[in-house]
């Protein structure tokens, strides 16, 4: 049976852009009344342990690290970026509703383990990084099984977890600076000394390891990431289990060196593990963004073999080099030009991405409409965008292929 066989059934079984709008809407309005709710909740649990004062000095303090880190895993998105709504959700969930799940596993099973009257390194050592793990992974799970057909692997795992753990850390660091900040204030010293104890505190967790709850979700990413990527069923299965587990172990680590290590030999210890892990998977997050850029150059190949499209575009496609020289050229032709190169480069990104599961037999028959969708797409811009081969557009001839299946 041919692909053409396929395409009224395929078509079928995508939903209208109206139908689609109004799916974004509801999931929209959802989210709204889920953050308030949760928003709501969150004050009510810990407006009594950190006054009105300590809150605002604690919001300023754990805001600090959010901006750099989140501009960190938006650079890192930035080939074949997510959609901001849903970076946004992510951030905002691990700020709100993981937050708010934690802080209520994480009281009952401190019970069950014997810590009636407060947290102690036993709690935070087996039972902290088991729950919220995997109440911050939650998140990334949802957008998977939503957008299962749409969803960019690896990068996108580790994005995901990375900004699902920076709200989570935001709202935690609340939490330890305003607890500290109010027992400074109750002890009968004023917001000076207040003051001078959240910044020594700040200085550790602010600035010396803002990253540990990112560095713990992206590793539940990455897991998530390859299932997506594979169609065996058993990695399916067990890259996110494993990436899970990772990540928990990583966090039992690090709860431990807080827990057990004097404030003298921290400096030591981070330098020896924390510093090491943080590069270590900087580095893998750097090889999958490296390595998807080639699969797509290679996939794209398939493309150019049959007309659809000049081998010598697919580097202003792909690669970081030829990205910026494209965007550079096409800078004084105007706006609409930089969109249209912007669009073309999206299209064509999306196509590899596309054709690479198709080949792995990740995606199947309800996605040859979407490939001729961008095929053509690709075709049409082609004559009409700018790059640095071609002085003006529209100067190329186009070549015609049967379908390469």
């Amino acid at each position: 049976m041919t692909s053409a066989a396929l395409l009224p059934a395929a078509e079928a079984t995508h939903p209208s852009p109206g139908r689609r709008r109004g799916i974004v809407a509801a999931v929209i309005l959802v989210i709204a009344a889920i953050v308030m709710a949760t928003s709501w909740a969150l004050y009510d649990e810990l407006h009594g342990a950190v006054g009105q004062r300590a809150f605002w000095w604690s919001l300023l303090f754990a805001f600090l690290p959010v901006l750099p880190l989140t501009a960190l895993f938006v650079w890192l998105d930035r080939l074949r970026p997510e959609p901001a709504w849903m970076l946004v959700v992510a951030l905002l969930y691990g700020a709100l509703v993981a937050t708010y799940l934690s802080l209520q596993l994480n009281g009952w099973l401190a019970g069950l383990v014997g810590d009636r009257t407060g947290a102690t390194p036993r709690s935070a050592v087996f039972v902290a990084p088991w729950t919220e793990e995997a109440t911050k992974a939650l998140v990334i799970f949802v957008i998977v099984i939503w957008r299962r057909h749409d969803f960019n692997a690896v990068v996108a795992g580790i994005v995901y977890g990375g900004l699902t753990g920076i709200g989570f850390a935001f709202t935690e660091n609340i939490v330890y600076y305003g607890q500290l900040f109010q027992q400074v204030l109750d002890s009968g010293d004023g917001v000076t000394k207040a003051l001078d104890a959240v910044q020594r505190l700040f200085v550790l967790r602010g600035v010396g390891a803002p990253f540990v709850h990112p560095m713990f979700t992206l590793v539940t990413g990455l897991g998530v990431g390859l299932a997506v990527r594979y169609r065996h069923i058993g990695v399916r299965i067990l890259a996110p289990v494993a990436g899970y587990c990772g990540a928990v172990m990583l966090h039992m680590g690090y709860n431990t060196i807080a827990s057990f290590t004097t404030q003298e030999g921290l400096p030591a210890v981070y330098v020896a593990l924390l510093v090491p892990t943080l590069l270590t998977l900087v580095t893998v997050a750097l090889v999958a963004r490296r390595y998807e850029s080639r699969v797509i150059a290679a996939r794209l190949t398939d493309y150019s073999t049959f007309g659809w499209l000049n081998a010598e575009h697919v580097p202003y496609i792909v690669s970081w080099q030829g990205r910026r020289q494209a965007r550079r050229h096409v800078k004084p032709y105007g706006k609409a030009e930089r969109r249209r190169l912007k669009t073309f480069q999206r299209a064509g990104v999306d196509l590899g991405l596309l054709r690479d599961r198709l080949v792995r037999g990740v995606e199947g028959a309800r996605s040859l409409p979407r490939e001729r969708a961008l095929i053509a797409s690709m075709r049409e811009l082609r004559g009409r965008v700018v790059l640095p081969d071609a002085a003006e557009p529209g100067t190329e001839q186009m070549s015609s292929a049967g379908s390469s299946w």
